[in-house]
């Protein structure tokens, strides 16, 4: 991992923790890498997070790929939906500072949803880009 990917990690996760809309939708304290063992629902995972440079090296930039992914047991996949999109249309409206480096861009992609095999939980998932180059 580069220093950038750590510190767009860190962006992502103190700009959605301070969503207060966010916070209603999922609840507090629960965005994580990965979700503990028998954690309530609905919350929230950054199930991925890549990167690359943008173009031949990485002091020039480089491009990140990533995948947060929400989790219900709602009625429905309404919450889940809801919980996701809201993360993507927080993170793209008002784009997380970075330290030691600057967020060029960052755009929403695909979103989808689907019932895991327990018949009972739901998980929306949204990709995003985003690109960073190193500050000063």
């Amino acid at each position: 991992m580069t220093a950038s990917v750590l510190a767009l990690r860190a962006g992502l996760f103190s700009r959605l923790a301070a969503d207060s809309v966010l916070t209603v939708l999922i609840g507090a304290n629960r965005i994580f890498d990965a979700a503990p063992r028998a954690q309530a629902f609905p919350y929230l995972v950054l199930a991925s997070l890549g990167s690359r440079p943008l173009l031949s090296r990485i002091e020039e930039g480089e491009e990140h790929g990533l995948v947060l992914v929400a989790f219900s047991r709602a009625p429905g996949r309404d919450q889940a939906l809801s919980a996701v999109l809201r993360a993507v249309s927080v993170l793209v409206e008002d784009p997380p500072a970075l330290d030691g480096h600057r967020l060029i861009g960052l755009q929403g992609a695909d979103v989808s949803s689907r019932l895991l095999r327990d018949g009972r939980t739901f998980r929306a998932e949204a990709t995003l880009r985003a690109v960073t180059e190193p500050a000063g």
